[in-house]
């Protein structure tokens, strides 16, 4: 069996010598490479688990601003909580990564 890594987080993994395609799940312990951020636009289900979301939640996902009422609220700042990768809490949602990893053309 031949030893590939993972392109996202670089973990090595073995799989058998007829396979041409791979999905790895990323799991070396750092929520950054190992989860990603996915665009809530309403109801989801998926590997992950599922959820839901009411449409007046959807459309205003993202207004919310900390700096509401203050000073650099008035000229125009926004400032609000972010995942661990940067993105907007409000209107993303984090899961686990799954890396596809193609095997069929790799050593030539």
């Amino acid at each position: 069996m031949p030893i590939h890594f993972c392109q996202n987080c670089n973990q090595r993994f073995t799989v058998g010598f007829d396979t041409c395609d791979f999905e790895h799940i990323c799991n070396r312990g750092n929520d950054v490479v190992d989860e990603e951020d996915v665009v809530v636009i309403g109801d989801w289900e998926d590997y992950s688990g599922s959820g839901t979301r009411a449409p007046q939640e959807v459309m205003r996902a993202g207004l919310t601003n900390e700096l509401q009422g203050t000073r650099a609220g008035i000229m125009g700042k926004d400032k609000e909580a972010d995942t661990r990768r940067g993105v907007r809490a409000s209107t993303h949602r984090t899961r686990q990564h799954l890396q596809f990893i193609n095997l069929e053309n790799r050593y030539g």
